[in-house]
This record gives C-alpha cells, sequence and structure tokens, in this order.
C-alpha cells in the first residue's frame, strides 16, 4: 500500500490542510506542538475508524472552532487507487476507486472499516508499518515486552493461531468420533425392530381383508333410504314455498289496491291547479312590453352613469400628473446645476486621496509589524538574561556530559578488570583446595600450613578486589544519577533554540518600528478613510443625480401622451350625452322618471312569467297520472288471478304428504349412517396403522445402510485425527524455525545498524530466543554483555537499531514503513549516523514517512513537508531540498 494523498479539516489544530506524499522518504518536520503527529493520528482514523484506534476519541481531536470533523486518505494498492472519506462528526463515511472516474465501492462506517480491515488489517499496520513513539522503550523494558513486539511485527501470531485452531480441530474430530460411536451403540437392535414391524404388519393386512367387503353393502342400503327422505324432504318444502309465496301475493294485491286509491286523488287535485295557471298566463302577455322597455331602460341608465363617473375620474387624474410633471421638469433645472457643482468637488478630493494612499500603506506596514511584535512578546517566555544564562547552563551540561561519560567508561573498564582478577582468585582458591601434594601456584611442596596461607592471602585479595568493585559501581550510580540531571537540562535546548530565535524576531521588529512616526501616519491615515468616504458619498450622489436627468426627455413625452388621452375622453363624454338625446331625454332626471313608473309593472311580470312554462308541466304530470292508472288496474287483475291459482296448487300437495313417514325414514338413515361411518373409521384406522408400519420398515432398512456408512466414517475420522496431530506438529517445528531464521537476519540487520549508530564501537548485537522471552545484547571486546553494559544514550540506539531491523527484516514484503519521531533521546552524533542509515537502509522501501522535529534528518529525504503553528492553527508547506 501507498499513500498518495491526506485532507483533514477541522482535526486539532488543523482548520483545512492537504499533504501529498511521494515513493521514497517523506519528512514532516516542525516543532513541538506544531501538529505534525497529529497528521499520523489522521490517517490512522481516516482507515480504520470508529473502533480502531480505541485511545482517540472523537472530542479530543474535534478543533476548537471548528464545525465538522473530516478526513480523506487517498491510497494506491496493486495499481488501483482508492478514496477513502469521513466525516466524523456527521458519522458518514464512503470509498472509491478510480477507473476513469471515480466510482463508489462501499459505503457506512462499518462497511468502510471492514473494507479497509481486509485491505490491510489493522495489527499489520500498526506493529509492521507504523513504528510509534514509545514503541523503543517497549523493546527495551524487557524481554517479554521484546518477545511481544517480535510476534506481532513478524505475524508469529498466525502460526500460534494456527496452532491452536488445529486443537480445535482434533477436538471437533474426537467429538464426532465419540458422536459416531454413540449411534452404533444406539442401533445394535435394527434388524430385531425389522423382524417385529413386519410381523405386526401381516396382522394389520389381516384385519383390513375382513373389514372391506362389510363396507359396500352398508353404502348401498344408506343411499336408498337417503333417495326415499330425500324425496320426501322435497315434497316438504314445496308446500313451505308454496305457502310463503301465496302469503306474498296477497300482500302485494292489497298494496296495489291502496296505490290506486291514492292516484285518483293526485288527478282531482291536479285539474284544479291546471285551472288557476291558465289565468296567470294571460296578464303575464298583457305586461310583457313594459316589462322590455324597462329593462332597456334601466341598462342604459346604468351604464351612462358608470361610463360618465369613469371618464370623469380619469380626466381628473391625467390633469394631476400633467401638474406634477411640470413640477418636476423644474426641479430638473436646478439639479443640472448641482451637478456642475458636485463635478468639480469630486475631482479636488481624487487629487488628495492620491497624496494621501503613500501614507495610508506605511500605516499598515507599521500596524502589521505592532501585530506581528504583539504575538511574538506572548510566546517569548523568558527575557534575553534568563536565555543566555541557560545557553551558558547547556553548554556547561554538555561538558559535564562528555566528562561523565568518559569517566563512566573508565570505570567500566577497571570494573572489567577487577572482574577478571576477581574470577583468577577464585579459581586459585577452587584449585588450592582440591590440589594435593605439590602447590598449583609455585609447584613447591604443598603443606596444609602453606594451603591456609595462600587461601587466606587469595580471600583476603577478594575481598579488596570487591569492596573497589562496589565503590566502583556506587560511584557510577552516581554518575548516572548526575548524567540523568544533565540530559534534563539539555532536553531544553530546543526551548532556548526556539526562545533565542523568537528574541531575535522581536528585536528586529522594534527595529523597524523605529523607522515609522505612527503618530502622524495615523493622522493621515484617519485623513484618507475621511476622504474617500466623502467622496464615496459624493459619487453615490452624481449618480443620482445623473439618473434623475436622464429622465428630461422620457417626462416630455409622458405630457405630450397626457394631453393627447384628455381631449379622447372629452369626445367620449359628448358621445355619451348623445345617446340620452336619442332615447327621447332631455336629461338624466327625465330617463329616472319614467325608469320609475315602469319599475312595479317589471316585478308583478316576473313573478308571473315561468306560469306558462308551469301550465305544460302540470299538463304532462296529469296525462302520465292517467297512463299510470290504467296500468295499475290491469296489473291488479292479474295479481288477483295468480293468488287463486297458487291456493289450488298448495290443497293438492298438502293431500300427498305424510309427516310421520317422513320422520321414520330419516331416523333409519341416521342410524345406518353411524354404523357405517364406525366401520369405514376403522378401516381407516387400519390402512393407516399399515402405511406407518411399511413406512418404518423402509426407515430401518436404510437406517441399516446408514450404519454401514457409520462404520466406514469412524476408521476415516481415526485417521484424521491421526493427520491434524502430525500437522500441529510440523506447524509448530515450523514457527520455531521461521522465529530462529528470522531473529538471526533481524540480528545481523541490527549489528550493522548499532555499529554505525555506535562508531563501531561494538561489533555486533546478539538475539536469542527463548520460550516467551526474546534476549537482546551486544558484543563489545570479543564478549557478549547485556543492556545494563551501555549508557542510556546507548541503549536507545540499540531499540532503534532492533526496531527498524524488524521492519527491514519484511522489507520485501513492506511497501510502506511510517516513524514517528525516531530521534527523541539520540545525541547529536548520533542523529547525523541516523541519516546515513536511512539512505543506506530505509531506501529498500518504496514509500517511508518520518515524522521529526529534527532538522537534520533533512539530508536523507526526497521531499519535506513543515508544519507550523500560526494563530493557533496548523499550516503545511513543501520545503525545497538543500534549503
Amino acid at each position: 500500500m501507498k499513500v498518495e494523498k491526506l485532507i483533514i479539516k477541522d482535526f486539532r489544530s488543523h482548520k483545512l490542510t492537504k499533504v501529498t506524499f511521494t515513493g521514497g522518504i517523506n519528512l514532516i518536520v516542525g516543532q513541538n506542538g506544531s501538529g505534525k503527529s497529529s497528521l499520523l493520528d489522521a490517517l490512522l482514523i481516516g482507515l480504520y475508524w470508529p473502533t480502531k484506534p480505541k485511545d482517540l476519541k472523537k472530542d479530543d481531536f474535534m478543533r476548537i472552532g471548528g464545525t465538522s470533523t473530516e478526513i480523506t486518505v487517498f491510497i494506491e494498492k496493486d495499481g488501483v487507487k482508492y478514496q477513502i472519506h469521513r466525516n466524523i462528526t456527521r458519522g458518514l463515511a464512503f470509498v472509491k476507486y478510480y477507473d476513469g472516474s471515480w466510482k463508489a465501492l462501499e459505503t457506512g462506517q462499518k462497511g468502510v472499516r471492514d473494507w479497509v480491515e481486509k485491505m490491510v488489517p489493522y495489527d499489520v499496520f500498526l506493529n509492521a508499518i507504523y513504528i510509534r513513539q514509545g514503541e523503543i522503550d517497549a523493546i527495551l523494558e524487557s524481554d517479554e515486552s521484546r518477545e511481544k513486539v517480535v510476534r506481532q511485527v513478524l505475524g508469529l501470531d498466525r502460526y500460534e493461531n494456527a496452532y491452536s485452531n488445529l486443537l480445535e480441530v482434533r477436538r471437533e474430530i474426537e467429538r464426532r468420533i465419540k458422536s459416531t460411536k454413540d449411534y452404533l451403540k444406539s442401533t445394535e437392535r435394527i434388524d430385531e425392530l425389522i423382524r417385529e414391524l413386519e410381523g405386526e404388519l401381516t396382522a394389520t393386512l389381516r384385519e383390513i381383508n375382513n373389514l372391506a367387503p362389510l363396507i359396500p353393502k352398508l353404502t348401498a342400503e344408506v343411499r336408498e333410504l337417503e333417495d326415499k327422505v330425500g324425496r320426501l324432504d322435497a315434497l316438504q318444502g314445496e308446500i313451505n314455498s308454496l305457502r310463503v309465496e301465496l302469503e306474498k301475493g296477497e300482500g302485494e294485491l292489497k298494496a296495489l289496491q291502496a296505490r290506486m286509491r291514492e292516484l285518483e286523488k293526485r288527478a282531482e287535485e291536479g285539474g284544479k291547479r291546471i285551472g288557476e295557471l291558465e289565468e296567470k298566463v294571460k296578464r303575464a302577455r298583457e305586461l310583457e312590453n313594459d316589462a322590455e322597455r324597462y329593462l332597456k331602460l334601466s341598462s342604459f341608465k346604468e351604464r351612462y352613469l358608470r361610463e360618465k363617473a369613469g371618464i370623469e375620474k380619469r380626466m381628473e387624474s391625467y390633469r394631476a400628473s400633467l401638474r406634477s410633471i411640470e413640477e418636476r421638469l423644474k426641479e430638473l433645472e436646478e439639479k443640472k446645476k448641482k451637478k456642475e457643482e458636485l463635478e468639480k468637488e469630486r475631482e479636488e478630493l481624487r487629487k488628495r486621496l492620491k497624496e494621501l494612499e503613500v501614507f495610508r500603506k506605511e500605516f499598515e506596514e507599521a500596524r502589521a509589524i505592532m501585530e506581528n511584535l504583539k504575538g511574538l512578546k506572548k510566546k517569548l517566555k523568558m527575557t534575553p538574561e534568563e536565555i543566555e544564562g541557560l545557553s551558558r547552563e547547556i553548554e556547561m551540561a554538555k561538558k559535564r556530559r562528555e566528562e561523565i561519560q568518559k569517566e563512566i567508561e573508565s570505570i567500566k573498564g577497571r570494573r572489567g578488570e577487577l572482574r577478571s582478577q576477581v574470577s583468577e582468585r577464585n579459581r586459585a582458591i577452587l584449585e588450592l583446595k582440591k590440589a594435593k601434594g605439590k602447590c598449583p601456584v609455585c609447584g613447591s611442596p604443598l603443606t596444609e600450613e602453606h594451603r591456609k596461607e595462600l587461601l587466606e592471602k587469595y580471600r583476603l585479595e577478594v575481598k579488596e578486589l570487591s569492596s573497589e568493585m562496589k565503590r566502583l559501581e556506587a560511584r557510577e550510580n552516581e554518575l548516572r544519577d548526575e548524567l540523568g540531571k544533565v540530559e534534563d537540562i539539555l532536553k531544553r535546548e530546543k526551548e532556548l533554540i526556539s526562545q533565542r530565535e523568537i528574541l531575535g524576531q522581536v528585536r528586529e521588529f522594534e527595529e523597524k518600528l523605529k523607522g515609522y512616526d505612527l503618530k502622524a501616519l495615523e493622522k493621515k491615515a484617519r485623513e484618507y478613510e475621511d476622504v474617500k468616504a466623502r467622496l464615496g458619498r459624493i459619487e453615490g450622489e452624481l449618480e443620482g443625480i445623473s439618473r434623475e436627468i436622464g429622465s428630461e426627455k422620457s417626462l416630455g413625452e409622458k405630457k405630450a401622451k397626457l394631453e393627447e388621452e384628455l381631449s379622447r375622453l372629452e369626445e367620449e363624454l359628448k358621445k355619451l350625452e348623445g345617446e340620452l338625446s336619442s332615447l327621447g331625454f332631455s336629461s338624466l332626471e327625465e330617463l329616472d322618471g319614467e325608469v320609475s313608473r315602469l319599475e312595479p309593472l317589471y316585478k308583478e311580470y316576473l313573478g308571473l312569467k315561468d306560469s306558462e312554462r308551469e301550465l305544460e308541466r302540470e299538463k304532462a304530470l296529469m296525462k302520465r297520472l292517467e297512463g299510470k292508472i290504467a296500468s295499475l288496474r290491469e296489473e291488479m287483475r292479474e295479481k288477483e288471478g295468480k293468488v287463486r291459482a297458487l291456493r289450488e296448487e298448495l290443497a293438492g300437495k298438502e293431500n300427498a304428504y305424510d309427516q310421520k313417514e317422513h320422520e321414520e325414514a330419516r331416523e333409519r338413515l341416521t342410524a345406518l349412517r353411524e354404523e357405517l361411518a364406525g366401520k369405514k373409521a376403522k378401516l381407516d384406522a387400519l390402512e393407516k396403522r399399515r402405511d406407518e408400519l411399511k413406512a418404518s420398515i423402509e426407515k430401518l432398512r436404510i437406517e441399516k445402510e446408514r450404519r454401514k456408512e457409520k462404520e466406514e466414517e469412524l476408521e476415516k475420522l481415526r485417521k484424521a485425527r491421526e493427520r491434524v496431530q502430525e500437522l500441529r506438529e510440523k506447524v509448530k517445528r515450523f514457527k520455531a524455525l521461521l522465529r530462529e531464521d528470522a531473529l538471526s537476519e533481524v540480528g545481523r540487520i541490527a549489528s550493522e545498524i548499532f555499529e554505525e549508530l555506535t562508531e563501531e564501537k561494538y561489533s555486533g548485537v546478539t538475539v536469542k530466543a527463548e520460550d516467551n522471552r526474546v534476549k537482546l545484547g551486544v558484543v563489545y571486546d570479543g564478549k557478549e554483555y547485556g543492556l545494563g553494559f551501555l549508557s542510556g544514550g546507548e541503549r536507545i540506539a540499540l531499540g532503534l537499531a532492533f526496531r527498524l531491523a524488524l521492519s527491514l527484516y519484511l522489507a520485501g514484503e513492506m511497501s510502506l514503513l511510517i516513524l514517528d519521531e525516531p530521534t527523541p533521546y539520540l545525541d547529536e552524533e548520533r542523529r547525523r549516523r541516523l541519516v546515513d542509515i536511512m539512505q543506506r537502509y530505509l531506501r529498500k522501501i518504496p514509500q517511508v514517512i518520518v515524522v521529526s522535529h529534527d532538522e537534520e534528518l533533512k539530508d536523507a529525504a526526497d521531499r519535506v513537508i513543515r508544519v507550523t503553528l500560526e494563530n493557533g492553527v496548523s499550516k503545511v508547506s513543501e520545503v525545497e531540498l538543500g534549503v
């Protein structure tokens, strides 16, 4: 996998950051707290959120003042480009792949996480790809913690899992063996069961053969009785139906008689109504001419009043508009004079604004310097005297560190000599105790007294040597304690460099400010703003006046059009008065008098004008009513004939029916049906039992065949158990060989790196594997020593060399390596040597990302990305190599 780009929004101190990575070594540099390590955390979250990493919570990384944390990671794997996007705040996520255009692949937080886990499992990324801060400490902590790191990085857990899984497989096989044995034991009596069921089947078939012939006889007798009962049931039903139909016919006849009486009454009332309507029709015809004249005159009156009022209203509106236009034209003449005055003032202000522009720019520059100076002073935590004092203290600490290290080296050498002498004396003591005859030291005859003298002498020398070793050990402990305090002072060197740089910038800005007359510049800047504001107001006013003057022509055109409209309306008013005269009226009052006279006659006509239509409707109703009466008389005659016929038919059927005979036939039929049902049920039960027995026998025969298969399966399972156990032993042996070979190669690579980091002071690194431990040592002057032999800086160098060797061992499989702050405890010389190591060894890996505050690592990088903190926001920029 290769990381191509990382985009983060509102993440910790990053507002919006875009970082592009290339092949080779990518170095991210910046001061502590600038936000460089946050880029790696964002990468982890972008790939494995929300379950991993567990120590990062949503509230911990939302930027203060931010709105929505978003992370997008662009990666390339096996020639395919992918885009992984997460909106942490809204809980959204997707994966896309590029195929000429971006296409959706997976959505949702869980779906995206599972997809990334399949591509690169989280444990592999964290253990083999990503070397984190503090991981070196885990390597140096203990043999057990070192074993854990080795197991995770080299993937030995997979073989342990395989070893455990094979045990589960063996247990499953054993479970199936037991299950198969239980089955075979439970089916031992299968042949005996088959014989018993076959005997029961024979008896059941015999009973079925005896019962089956009785069923057809009973069935025939039941059918004969069913026919007789059916005939009697039908006759009884016909009688009941006739009774119901007769009752219904009699009711319908009574209803028809009542309907006839009602129709005859309605015909009498209709005749009276027709006479009244004929009188109303006659009066309506007499009033028709007066009604038409009323409508014509009242319609004209309404139109006359409406049109005259409208014309007069529009004429008044036009006259008011003409007066307004004439006043507006006079105002425009005054505006023309005002425009000339403003244009002259505008030119004067423009000249003054140009003169003041230079002073305004100077004031802005001075103000920017003051803002920067204010920010720098906030960052400056030390006085110049404190900075100078800390500088002297650090220089003294460096000298003292060299002195302490030299003295510790001297003590180590002396302690080695003393240990050799003690070993020689102890060997001599053992030889003296065992010696007989001659002295092993001088070769002279060995008396008991001489033996005692020599033993006493050697024991005294061992005591003195041991005392000196203890004194040296105590002195070394004192020096190491002092060295720890010295290292604490040297850790402040970064702070000193930062404060010294800030102080230099403060002094530089203060010197620049001396070149500005701030009060005079501020006054000129205020004047510039005042002039600019006045100029803006004048230009706005001029623009408004110009727009107003531009409307002069349209106002003249509008005036002419209004005068033309007034003339046209006067002509319309004259035409309306002419229509009044043509109707024979000299005034509106004469017209009102005639309309008032005709109005009551018109109202009377309105009340009578529908009478003729009502008369025709009543006559039509009377004709339909007479037809209904005739039809109803015919229907009544037919209904009376049907009722007589029903009475005669009912009497004949009642004579042919016997109620007692009907009930006796029903009782005999019920008894026969019950007997037939009982025999059928018994026959069904016997047939069902016959089928069950046949099915059971067939199942037992199939089970008998299956039992043979199970016997064969049992033999196969026993052989499989043996093969699984052999495979477990092979996995165990392979894991041990892999671990041994891997650690041998890791030790070789670590030796090369450690020799370079220590200027070949040590000739190698030893790596020894035991059950649950990995022991780490060094070779010095041909002898092997443990980690206690090393100084603090050498221990860190060894841990870094070992961890890099683990990743480099996997370089043939790895395409990406990430190192977070690999140099925090390395001295200056070892940091320089790490540059050479990166160039020689890390280039074997296609892409390396290193995060560090150490500027010296730039010499090993192919691309350098600088992270800075400006006003609380992280900024990213690319650094040109060689700068």
